[in-house]
């Protein structure tokens, strides 16, 4: 009987350690969080029933309505995330309060700084809302004065001349961001990269462990379905939700009816082991077992990688040596590519040197022929 893995039991996911997103038409970053509490990533498909025979039995089902969704909790407060989620404007320079100190000079109070319409302000007001409050009393009154907006008076407020007074009132402040949410959410669709920390279990179990490499989900297009609301309250702060639902990456053009081809991933899953990078290759293989080239003429040598589930890998030329043993029938250069120089065969030596120090080689045969 053949013995089978499911997985490594010894790694383990555990934590998120950031989120990104990413404008999939320019590849700008638009979005970045690594204060994450919580993340989780769900796929669902409905399977539809066919029955036949003898009591209706199900013979076969059809798989419809694949959905898969990633839920986020940031730990930090972000505009621009919320923004994301509506399809909103963020600006600076936004209308703020702002509580002045007056000395009242006569029975009329002006402000020093150009007073504008609060945003729940009709459009129709010709002046901009303003409350005032003596100083040292224990409260304003909630009476809206009214600020002539051109002038800066407080128009419907009589002042005592040399009583000090409170003035609050909105105005722009260069520093202030304003998020505007428009009534139809328009949400915005990003490319969405997550990671995930994998760890090596300690004394057999999952409550600490070594980091031994990073998960890596990855979204080609999902359009963002968070919540742009406040939760925070007296006992804990307020977070930001970066969920999202993936697309289909296809969902703007014609797609091939062959059925190879009729469907392209949702979602990949990228697992990178820490530190060297050939780390996992078992082997080298030569295509072929090696080239056949003309005198002064050149081709590339066709080593490749092979891995632990037996696939070729394409490697970097560089990352390997080469050496030929009659270099006076071919030579080869650091990029693997092999010079003919005289009629005859010479062998190829590539090697593979990991970080650890372990080496792996292969032979590959070059044939010199005539021009």
């Amino acid at each position: 009987m053949n013995a089978i893995t499911l997985g490594n039991p010894n790694l383990f996911v555990k934590g998120i350690a950031e989120q990104t997103f990413i404008d999939p038409q320019t590849g700008n970053i638009v979005g970045f969080d690594n204060v994450a509490s919580e993340s989780a990533v769900t796929s669902s498909v409905n399977l539809q029933e066919i029955t036949g025979g003898f009591g209706n039995a199900v013979v076969g089902v059809i798989p419809d309505s694949t959905r898969l969704t990633g839920s986020y909790t940031s730990q930090a407060f972000s505009l621009e995330t919320r923004r994301l989620i509506t399809g909103g404007v963020l600006a600076y320079n936004a209308v703020a309060p702002v509580c002045e100190t007056i000395v009242a000079s006569g029975t009329t109070l002006t402000v020093s700084r150009t007073a504008e319409k609060h945003y729940g302000q009709p459009a129709s007001d010709t002046e901009a809302w303003c409350y005032v409050k003596e100083q040292g009393a224990s409260q304003y009154a909630g009476t809206n004065y009214g600020i002539d907006i051109a002038t800066g008076n407080v128009t419907g407020f009589t002042a005592t001349s040399g009583k000090t007074y409170e003035v609050y009132y909105f105005a722009h402040n260069a520093s202030a961001l304003s998020l505007a949410i428009p009534e139809s959410f328009n949400p915005v669709n990003v490319t969405v990269q997550e990671k995930f920390g994998v760890y090596a279990k300690q004394n057999n179990g999952v409550s600490g462990g070594t980091l031994q490499g990073w998960l890596y989900i990855v979204v080609p297009v999902a359009i963002l379905n968070g919540d742009a609301g406040i939760n925070g309250n007296q006992t804990s702060n307020a977070t930001t939700d970066g969920s999202w639902m993936a697309l289909s990456p296809d969902k703007s053009g014609f797609v091939c009816d062959d059925c190879s081809s009729a469907s392209s991933a949702l979602a990949y899953y990228v697992y990178v082991p820490c530190g060297d990078a050939t780390a996992n290759v078992e082997a080298l293989a030569v295509t072929g077992g090696g080239v056949t080239v003309a005198v002064n003429q050149t081709a590339q040598l066709p080593v490749k990688y092979v891995m632990p589930n037996d696939s070729l890998v394409q490697p970097t030329y560089t990352d390997l040596t080469y050496v030929s043993g009659t270099p006076a029938k071919a030579t080869v250069d650091t990029n693997g590519v092999v010079t003919g120089v005289a009629t005859g065969d010479s062998i190829i030596t590539v090697t593979l040197t990991k970080a650890d120090g372990t080496t792996l080689t292969a032979s590959a045969v070059a044939h010199v022929v005539s021009a």
